[in-house]
């Protein structure tokens, strides 16, 4: 009897800190791109994060329930409209890295945030492929299947 005891707690801790990591990540991802994402609902994520001075990359595939997040990104100005800037056009299809996988987007908005200690700017792109390093969040919202894909990259 206590040992089934055990394994009932220990399930139902496993699903409430399941589902809290969940609620942070989104959390996290609200207060980085001034949008609340919290109603979205993770899909998956990919974090290689941990190595060689926290090398790696985080993919989140994060879906929505509706068109509401897309219509205060419209009003944020952190979002820009699609379509990608050639710098980021080139990072994210002529990939870098052949895991990270994002389809190609047509309406949405993006947003972009430089974390390179030689960003002028954080949130423009211009010299950001020049460097032999890169430290950048980039999410890309697609407003017709109301998805968000963000990716952290540091190298």
């Amino acid at each position: 009897m206590k040992k089934a005891v055990l394994w009932i707690c220990v399930i139902c801790g496993i699903l409430v800190f399941t589902g809290c990591g969940q609620k942070n990540l989104l959390s996290d991802f609200s207060a980085r791109c001034g949008v609340d994402l919290t109603p979205g609902k993770v899909e998956s994520v990919s974090d290689t994060h941990g190595g060689f001075h926290g090398d790696g990359y985080l993919l989140a595939t994060v879906c929505f329930p509706d068109g509401s997040v897309y219509e205060k990104m419209k009003t944020s100005d952190r979002w820009r409209n699609l379509p990608l800037s050639e710098n980021l056009e080139s990072f994210v299809y002529q990939p870098f890295d052949d895991r990270v996988s994002i389809p190609p987007i047509e309406n949405g908005r993006y947003y972009f945030y430089d974390r390179h200690h030689e960003s002028q700017n954080p949130y423009d792109d211009t010299g950001f492929l020049d460097r032999s390093s890169y430290n950048f969040t980039l999410a890309i919202y697609d407003a017709d299947a109301n998805r968000l894909y963000w990716l952290a990259y540091d190298t």
